[in-house]
């Protein structure tokens, strides 16, 4: 699914708390060409837009990204937030972070890290890492239970959640290793879905 967007953008460069990976199936990579960017998701430096293809007219934020690259953050149920990637085209990737991160009522943090490679000394985005605040208690829907890193690849013509990482097991350089090898792996399956009650069907 392709979306598009207009309005203004502008970037803010912000600092990105550490996650990492539970699972150890994150290949490490090193590659000194691959670097990190960092813009924000807050509306202080987001425009706030009105999707007009929506009947409900449902307002988004449109946020600064690298390389032309804008970040759309919208609600997409209730108590649950998610980010379409926009390129440089206009072309809109959304990530659907409430069926491939967490099903459960989540928030994402006000930042964003984008691992960029350096390519004819132009930045070209190959993976985004967003942390996400999910509230997986159904007695305490207010209580952040758990913090993930979604990590999505971006290439020329996809982009794709790939990795749903924890906060707080490992040192953050395993998300990045995650990050920067994301495009060798395909997009990740969705989460099992949830019954009535809030429990997660196994």
């Amino acid at each position: 699914m392709r979306l598009s967007i207009s309005g203004p953008v502008a970037m803010s460069t912000l600092l990105l708390a550490g996650c990492s990976a539970t699972d150890g199936n994150a290949p490490a990579r090193s590659n000194a060409a691959i670097e990190s960017v960092f813009t924000d998701l807050g509306p202080g430096s987001c425009t706030k837009e009105i999707d007009r293809t929506d009947p409900n007219e449902t307002p988004y934020l449109a946020c600064p990204g690298v390389a032309g690259y804008t970040l759309i953050v919208r609600r997409v149920d209730a108590g649950r937030q998610s980010i379409d990637i926009v390129d440089a085209a206009q072309r809109g990737f959304p990530l659907g972070y409430q069926e491939f991160v967490t099903r459960h009522m989540s928030t994402l943090s006000e930042k964003a890290e984008w691992r960029v490679e350096k390519r004819d000394g132009k930045q070209v985005p190959i993976a985004l890492i967003v942390r996400m605040q999910a509230r997986e208690d159904a007695d305490d829907p207010e209580k952040v239970t758990r913090t993930y890193c979604a990590v999505a690849k971006i290439a020329p013509d996809e982009a794709c959640v790939t990795d749903r990482l924890t906060e707080g097991a490992q040192p953050e350089t395993e998300v990045r290793s995650a990050a920067d090898s994301a495009r060798e792996r395909p997009c990740a399956p969705a989460q099992p879905p949830m019954t009535d009650d809030g429990a997660v069907v196994r």
